[in-house]
């Protein structure tokens, strides 16, 4: 079988892992519906992922020496910023994720801007430390929001599905020097698990919560194969999801499974975003960033404002 050319990982590591942590809270839930302001079972999920399940997932990675990067919105750390605190304190890189419940394709670059800014000093009052990552929230967004964020000190973000190594963001068929970390929905946990009934559910219109085994397995394949090929292994979760306590047994075993691993570079996404910034400044020719971005210059007829999506 053809293989992808294997990039050079630090140390000689086969490939990369980086875990990340959506720190949505109580947030999750109200961008679903309005009503969820007033429902405190509902609202309860989302504390309870900060009481209980982040203290359970950091002592985790304290035991297996795992860097997470957690993307906190500024209406969490606002509402939880002793949390906040307590993760920096524990070593874990912190990334942004604007104030959390806006969309981004519907404000203009000096909106966006607002709202990234205000997000990122939040952040840096509560830890001393501006972050350099970013993940959008939930939503559509626009064609140029790299610039607005290189502007603002973000080097790097993950909310695109492009590629399974990092590349960068492109905007016109040029690139910028912001390091794009793709995910994939299929290694998150609130795909198989987050749910809710009533007015404010999720997934709407059915239930859904899926076997451990079953995830465990598919989780535990996908990282087999991107440590085969040398590929770069994003897995995303929220503490409110997977840190209750028999899908922490579940989410314990992948990182057991990770840690013994030879070979594996497992890194913050900042310690990845820098390392790709050493092998070069722009994508290859034939890479899908490119193609996305020269296709969407050429076709005159778009606003490249309002072209990407962000699920």
């Amino acid at each position: 079988m053809t293989r992808e050319t294997r990039p050079a990982w630090p140390g000689g590591a086969r490939c990369a892992v980086v875990v990340t942590v959506d720190l949505d809270a109580e947030l999750f839930w109200l961008r679903l519906h309005p009503s969820a302001a007033d429902r405190p079972k509902t609202l309860s999920l989302g504390t309870y992922g900060i009481l209980r399940g982040t203290p359970r997932l950091l002592n985790l990675f304290d035991e297996l020496g795992v860097p997470a990067t957690w993307f906190v919105p500024g209406h969490t750390a606002q509402r939880h910023a002793e949390t906040v605190r307590e993760i920096h304190r524990r070593g874990q890189e912190i990334g942004c994720r604007a104030m959390g419940d806006e969309i981004l394709a519907d404000l203009d670059n000096e909106q966006i801007g607002t709202v990234v800014e205000r997000s990122a000093e939040i952040l840096r009052e509560l830890t001393g430390v501006r972050p350099r990552g970013f993940r959008p929230p939930p939503g559509r967004v626009g064609d140029g929001l790299a610039p607005i964020l290189a502007e603002r000190g973000i080097t790097w973000t993950s909310g695109m599905f492009g590629d399974d190594l990092p590349y960068f963001l492109e905007v016109g068929g040029r690139p910028t020097p912001v390091v794009e970390i793709p995910w994939r929905w299929e290694h998150a946990d609130y795909p198989y698990f987050a749910y809710n009934s009533g007015v404010v559910s999720f997934p709407p219109g059915r239930s859904r919560i899926a076997s451990y085994d079953a995830v465990l397995t598919e989780w535990t394949a996908a990282f087999d194969a991107y440590h085969d090929r040398g590929l770069c292994f994003v897995l995303t979760l929220e503490p409110q999801v997977i840190a209750k306590p028999g899908r922490f047994l579940l989410i314990e075993q992948l990182l057991t499974h990770i840690c013994a691993t030879p070979n594996v570079w497992l890194a913050s996404g900042r310690s990845v975003a820098d390392h790709w910034l050493t092998r070069a400044m722009t994508n290859d020719p034939a890479h899908p960033e490119h193609v996305r971005a020269t296709w969407l210059r050429a076709d005159s007829s778009k606003e490249p404002s309002n072209t990407a999506t962000q699920p």
